[in-house]
């Protein structure tokens, strides 16, 4: 039987049960300090059905911590194109793209960066697990890019800018966060916001930038 590889893939039940077990239990304390005892114990799966599913326990672990790196993520892209394509006002567009920031970038997504950050570090000293990694980031990617290529199309994106650029310089920022989560003094949610929403309004997300390139006005 396939080994749940492709974590993407239509995994079976108990694959899938024993990764929401492992996410669950990572809710309360890191991931190397998640056994394979907690996991059996709690998702009442038998010993040789995880490994009839997963190359090893670490295996189990790795595919959950790629589920926790991109929850949610690819439905909001999805949403992201859908508006983009869907109207031609950029006022519409810039207030989805800026909630859309707020919402990743929020001081209570601090988790969700943290979990990246252990994500990357991971894939750093893991080939398995980097291999894994780099399908994942490459479809997130391909994402924003989407994203910001309809806003290029549409003469609402610095030309000089390229989407994958944009999209990667979006997740970079994002994940950035990190840094001032864990100084000892953080700036305010409202200062780093509004600070992101003028990043991109001032070098990016402005039609003004396109007058006399692509849009001569």
């Amino acid at each position: 039987m396939t080994k749940a590889s492709d974590y993407q893939g239509q995994l079976h039940p108990t694959a899938e049960h024993l990764i929401t077990t492992a996410l669950e239990l990572m809710v309360s304390k890191p991931v190397d300090k998640v056994t394979v005892e907690e996991v059996l114990n709690n998702s009442g799966v038998a010993r040789s059905s995880l490994y009839h599913h997963f190359e090893d326990f670490h295996h189990l672990m790795e595919v959950a911590l790629i589920r926790q790196f991109a929850h949610d993520t690819h439905a909001a892209i999805a949403q992201l194109i859908t508006t983009a394509e869907g109207t031609d006002s950029f006022d519409k567009a810039r207030s989805v793209l800026h909630q859309w920031s707020h919402f990743i970038q929020d001081v209570g997504r601090r988790q969700n960066r943290m979990a990246r950050i252990v994500a990357i570090a991971t894939a750093d000293r893991n080939e398995r697990f980097r291999l894994m990694l780099s399908k994942e980031q490459q479809r997130i990617t391909d994402g924003y890019t989407e994203v910001f290529r309809i806003g290029h199309e549409r003469g609402w994106i610095n030309p000089r800018l390229t989407p994958v650029f944009l999209a990667t310089l979006l997740q970079a920022y994002t994940v950035g966060r990190v840094v001032d989560d864990v100084a000892s003094t953080s700036l305010t949610n409202e200062e780093w916001l509004s600070g992101i929403d003028i990043l991109q309004d001032t070098f990016f997300l402005n039609p003004e930038l396109t007058r006399g390139i692509n849009h001569p006005q």
